[in-house]
């Protein structure tokens, strides 16, 4: 009987350290951060903006979509290679100005990286850049000035830049003159009611004119004014845009 006993009080010892004592559970966790295994899979992202062969004219947005299943710690933008920015939380995104690279097509691409250091490349995206101009307007009375960039302008200058003028209704373009490091060259050819022709063999990106206006209408804003490219040419007289 004595015997019978110490069994079952053996038996009962193996059976609460079988079940961890019988003060609740000794396991660890299954997968996730804490379940020792390595996290090797990588982020998605793809670049939502700008799309596929657009022609980018002055400050642009890059955005891009990234997703991981424990979290995204940082997202990369590069252009043709060459890291421009990173953003640390959604949206991800970076304001890139194209006036400092010539004319021509870029591609852009975004890498996500987890906190694991898992790292994913998204697919390229193409854009293009022309030689473009933009203005800044200075309104006071019925009289304003705008200074003229340039930008997109390649290492082998263009000769030739042709430009129409937007300005509100009933307000006159009365002059344009050579600005910035081109103010002593007499560059500007002609002017005309909506329409400058600059021409010069140095020609660069940058400030480069000042249009002066006249019977500007009252309510009128800066954002009224506006100056766009219409046309380039080479030191040949041929057209290249």
């Amino acid at each position: 009987m004595r015997f019978v006993k110490r069994v079952l009080v053996a038996l009962m010892v193996m059976t609460l350290a079988a079940c961890g004592g019988g003060g609740g559970g000794g396991g660890s966790a299954v997968g996730g951060a804490d379940s020792g295994v390595p996290d090797r899979t990588a982020p998605s992202v793809a670049l939502t903006a700008p799309a596929e062969g657009t022609v980018v004219h002055g400050v642009t947005l890059i955005k891009a979509a990234a997703s991981d299943d424990v979290g995204i710690e940082r997202v990369e933008f590069y252009l043709d290679g060459v890291l421009q920015g990173s953003a640390t939380s959604a949206p991800y995104s970076f304001s890139w100005d194209p006036s400092g690279v010539a004319k021509g097509s870029y591609n852009w691409t975004a890498k996500a990286y987890d906190a694991a250091g898992n790292v994913q490349t998204s697919t390229e995206v193409a854009v293009t850049v022309p030689i473009y101009a933009a203005m800044s307007t200075v309104l006071s009375g019925s009289t304003a000035v705008g200074t003229v960039f340039l930008a997109g302008l390649p290492a082998a200058a263009p000769y030739g830049v042709n430009l129409v003028v937007t300005m509100p209704t009933g307000a006159t373009l009365a002059g344009a003159a050579a600005s910035g490091p081109y103010a002593a060259s007499g560059m500007v050819g002609t002017s005309g009611s909506n329409a400058v022709i600059l021409a010069s063999s140095n020609l660069a990106s940058g400030e480069i004119l000042k249009l002066s206006f006249t019977n500007v209408p009252p309510g009128a804003v800066a954002g009224d004014f506006a100056v766009a490219v219409s046309a380039v040419f080479d030191g040949g007289g041929t057209q290249i845009q």
